[in-house]
């Protein structure tokens, strides 16, 4: 992922471990989606006379929960750089930094 914005310039991490709360979004996406599946089988499972068989839930499960986190990942750095820009604004050096590093 770039380390600046190529329209502002802004720095997108700013300060070391910054990117814990992406961590957090992708987490709580990759749990929402298990739910949701594991809910679809139960409701599957509770409707059906003679059963679901198991292992296709497992397969599918095993595989959000493996391929969510990575395909999601930057979406979820985007959306923390938004959350964070609204709950904590640049500071006046930041935005000289930005402006100084403004893609022309």
């Amino acid at each position: 992922m770039a380390e600046r914005c190529p329209r502002c310039g802004m720095r997108f991490e700013r300060e070391e471990g910054f990117f814990l709360g992406a961590y957090v979004v992708n987490f709580a996406v990759t749990e929402g989606l298990l739910l949701v599946l594991l809910m679809a089988y139960v409701l599957v499972q509770a409707n059906a006379s003679d059963g679901v068989p198991v292992l296709p839930v497992v397969l599918a499960t095993v595989s959000a929960a493996v391929l969510m986190p990575l395909v999601f990942y930057p979406v979820s750095r985007t959306i923390w750089v938004a959350v964070e820009l609204v709950m904590r604004p640049l500071e006046i050096d930041e935005e000289l930094d930005a402006d100084a590093h403004r893609a022309v």
